[in-house]
């Protein structure tokens, strides 16, 4: 049986130098995502118990950091009925990069505003995503 696309999910560690005056948090170093172009980087926001679903990527691939609070990521296999969940922030840091062609949500856990960075291989389009409701995709938030 080939790899399913949700195997294609990578989670990486991520360091921490900690200071006295204030933590330095790396995010990426350029030898680390083989064949990728960066091209935009953005934040999101989300609040407590907020959820942001569902979204599908064409051709972006995600590389998803949470340097402050705690998210919940689910990404959704149509094709095997299957979701795989992961919880990355401050606390549990790691960079999550996702290909393309994978349904997926989130929502905010910790008490806090969260703040998501992406770094991402293309450009933001709307002809480059495709979404649906909440309610579209069986998944108990």
């Amino acid at each position: 049986m080939g790899k399913n696309n949700l195997d294609k999910i990578k989670l990486q560690r991520l360091k921490i130098a900690k200071s006295h005056s204030g933590d330095v948090m790396r995010v990426l170093k350029k030898n680390e995502v083989k064949n990728w172009n960066f091209k935009e980087a953005y934040f999101s926001k989300i609040k407590f118990k907020k959820i942001k679903a569902w979204k599908y990527h064409l051709k972006m691939t995600l590389n998803l950091v949470v340097p402050s609070g705690k998210v919940k990521f689910v990404f959704y296999s149509k094709e095997k009925n299957r979701f795989k969940i992961i919880e990355i922030g401050e606390k549990k840091y790691f960079r999550l990069t996702v290909p393309p062609k994978i349904w997926f949500g989130f929502k905010g856990v910790s008490k806090t505003e969260s703040i998501i960075l992406n770094l991402a291989n293309f450009q933001h389009s709307s002809k480059e995503i495709l979404r649906c409701k909440k309610n579209e995709i069986p998944f108990k938030w």
